[in-house]
């Protein structure tokens, strides 16, 4: 039990950490005033790296006929943090014909040419748009799931997916074309509640991931004309609710939260998944998480090396912004070690730098911390997820006191702590 107790204490900690190490958080973006307050529930980055994001929470006030209605407004922003000339989004016109955003965002993504399909719950409704105009190119009313629509995904031939946020019995993952025409299911009956699910590239692969289930189904098909199958399941003990592929890597990016009971993964994370290895190789996280709040947006610039994440909560900031720089973490061999191992630093006594090595041979969520001899944190030297494999790790203390320190890795269940001398 008191190894259990510290292992659940640790990983509390572990959720609260301020920025995994290769990202960093630069916090509230655009701005931390409460117009950019709300229930994070879908966001995009277009190809001219133009952010766009919804709330769930009908924000926007306004006359629509003789009524007095309410959206969940889409805003647009550059690169810089300006809003664009045609944000907010939330009367369209398609092609002379007036629709309006009256309900709840439910998600948004790219379509295979660019442009940013928006999907919305009560009433579930689905809306297309010029990605450099903000012009609405198609809308329809969307009823084939069964139940409120999850976030959509899009296959390179142009299929959009949309599944049932209330899954089981006759409600389905649907398909429809580029126009927003129903093609038909693609699953019947997908289990549990959802937010979210990805279709791959060629459209022969969905991932299911409902959070409630704490798991991704994973159904297959041989070719465009088959039936999907359900044939795997992966992320097993994670809550996701925000999902997206990366633009250059091609890895799946998956939200969690404390809910799901994996106790190495962090809460208001989210980690970047190799489909073909079934691995997890990095991970970021929402700066200082409150509780209850759980992640509903992540998208990237297309560069890769921008991120954008949100959460549901109305009282914090819509999107938190992190920019990928190098962490000073270099793979000595991916062959897979024995067993764990943190070797000792070299040079030691070191001044100011020093090299650490560690090992792990399964991958997951690693920190390595620096400790002064009142056990009070100095330096974290990496946070994040980590394939099998050994590393190196570099430390200056340039600017840190000589004396003894002491330097500790957590991964999953392994801890281990050593000694260095810092003589200047």
């Amino acid at each position: 039990m008191k190894k259990l107790s510290t292992l659940i204490t640790m990983v509390v900690l572990l959720s609260t950490l301020i920025t995994a190490q290769g990202w960093t958080n630069e916090g509230a973006w655009p701005s931390a005033d409460s117009t950019n307050f709300g229930g994070t529930h879908g966001v995009v980055v277009d190809a001219d790296g133009k952010v766009w994001v919804s709330s769930y929470f009908k924000d926007v006030e306004f006359i629509d006929g003789e009524d007095t209605t309410f959206a969940s407004a889409i805003k647009v922003f550059t690169a810089d943090g300006s809003e664009v000339s045609f944000s907010p989004i939330y009367i369209v016109d398609v092609n002379g014909t007036p629709d309006t955003i009256n309900g709840n965002c439910r998600g948004l993504n790219l379509d295979e040419n660019g442009n940013v399909v928006f999907v919305q719950s009560g009433p579930s409704k689905m809306i297309k748009f010029n990605y450099s105009t903000g012009a609405a190119l198609a809308s329809a009313l969307i009823s084939e799931t069964g139940s409120s629509p999850t976030a959509p995904s899009v296959s390179d031939d142009g299929t959009i997916y949309v599944g049932p946020v209330v899954g089981g019995g006759t409600n389905q993952i649907a398909t429809y074309d580029t126009d927003l025409n129903y093609l038909g299911a693609a699953v019947v009956g997908p289990p549990a509640i959802s937010r979210t699910l990805e279709v791959s590239a060629d459209g022969l692969t969905i991932y299911w991931m409902p959070f409630t289930a704490t798991q991704t189904f994973i159904y297959t098909r041989s070719d465009e004309f088959s039936s999907f199958e359900l044939t795997d399941s992966v992320h097993i003990g994670m809550s996701i609710e925000s999902s997206t592929w990366h633009p250059t890597t091609g890895q799946l990016w998956v939200s969690n939260d404390a809910r799901g009971g994996d106790i190495t993964k962090g809460n208001v994370y989210f980690y970047a998944f190799d489909v073909e290895t079934k691995t997890f190789t990095e991970g970021l996280n929402w700066e200082s998480p409150e509780e209850g709040e759980f992640a509903r947006g992540l998208a990237f610039a297309p560069d890769g090396n921008t991120a954008y994440i949100g959460t549901f909560s109305n009282t914090t900031s819509r999107l938190q912004k992190l920019s990928l720089v190098a962490n000073g973490v270099e793979v000595i061999s991916s062959e897979v070690p024995d067993g764990y191992e943190l070797s000792q630093n070299y040079p030691n006594p070191f001044n100011p730098s020093t090299v650490i090595n560690f090992s792990i041979p399964t991958s997951g969520l690693v920190t390595v911390k620096v400790f002064d001899i009142l056990g009070q944190e100095v330096a974290e030297l990496i946070n994040e997820v980590k394939a099998a494999g050994s590393y190196q790790v570099d430390f200056n203390a340039a600017n840190m006191s000589s004396g003894m320190y002491v330097y500790r890795i957590s991964s999953g269940k392994f801890n281990a702590t050593r000694k260095m001398m810092l003589l200047k």
